[in-house]
């Protein structure tokens, strides 16, 4: 059986609200937007790439279950029945922690693989591909906001060991 419910948000001054969708912050959302045409890593090497460029893609919703997905079919019911595009198993929590004291937040995805889908590439390799293209456009977020924000690091290589 599947079990969509609601879950329950305290808020400090607040009384409990029962939440389905965690809202993200409008002005950041409207901000992130401007991040449509950041270009990202197709490549892991010289030989190792993907066959199509990667996109940021904005406006769509993410899920959070503790599920690892890997059925199409539930994937795509996902998207028809509530425009989700990922699933992932941690970002309604920061995302939750962050409404409940009152700081304001956005979620970056880096999508590393397409549940129920026949990959071409392993999925460890595109983690790390798609964990250096998430990092890029949250570098390139914080750089939107100009004097105002610390400055964004500069990443060249990110190296991610199996065994940290």
């Amino acid at each position: 059986m599947i079990d969509f419910t609601p879950q329950q948000l305290y808020s400090v001054g607040k009384s409990m609200e029962e939440v389905f969708w965690l809202p993200i912050d409008p002005k950041l959302f409207n901000i992130a937007s401007e991040l449509q045409d950041v270009k990202l890593k197709q490549c892991v090497s010289e030989t190792y790439c993907l066959p199509e460029t990667p996109k940021v893609v904005y406006g769509l919703r993410g899920s959070t279950a503790d599920i690892y997905l890997d059925n199409a079919a539930y994937r795509e019911f996902l998207f028809k029945a509530f425009n989700v595009s990922t699933v992932d198993e941690e970002s309604a929590a920061i995302v939750m922690t962050s409404l409940s004291n009152g700081v304001p937040c956005i979620v970056f995805r880096g999508v590393s693989d397409y549940a129920g889908g026949e990959g071409l590439l392993s999925s460890t390799r595109l983690t790390y591909l798609a964990a250096v293209n998430a990092l890029s456009v949250a570098v390139e977020f914080i750089g939107l906001f100009g004097e105002e924000a610390p400055r964004p690091l500069k990443v060249d290589h990110l190296r991610l060991e199996k065994n940290c």
